[in-house]
């Protein structure tokens, strides 16, 4: 699984988030410019799935899957929040996904 951080995401990357996600809610939150961060997490599905069930219950986060070109396939999770949030989401992901 590849994981990467933005801190001080910028307006532009959060344009583009906000076209491949599906959830209009998330998108009014984005306009509204409430994130300061997004971790992203790229794998299979599985990984994906337990990826984002451990963000959410670390820190105050929002998780959506990003859609890409085969958007049947979840592949690509942007967890969303300030950066103390995010980064805590991020390493209790690579801690439970990395000991098996």
């Amino acid at each position: 699984m590849k994981i990467e951080l933005i801190n001080g995401v910028s307006q532009g990357t959060l344009g583009i988030i906000s076209r491949k996600i599906g959830d209009r809610k998330i998108i009014e939150r984005i306009m509204q410019n409430e994130f300061t961060a997004v971790g992203l997490c790229q794998g299979d599905v599985i990984s994906m799935l337990i990826a984002s069930d451990i963000a959410e219950k670390t820190s105050d986060v929002v998780v959506s899957e990003i859609s890409g070109v085969c958007p049947q396939h979840i592949t690509c999770l942007a967890i969303l929040g300030d950066v103390t949030s995010v980064e805590a989401s991020l390493k209790a992901i690579e801690s439970r996904l990395n000991a098996k």
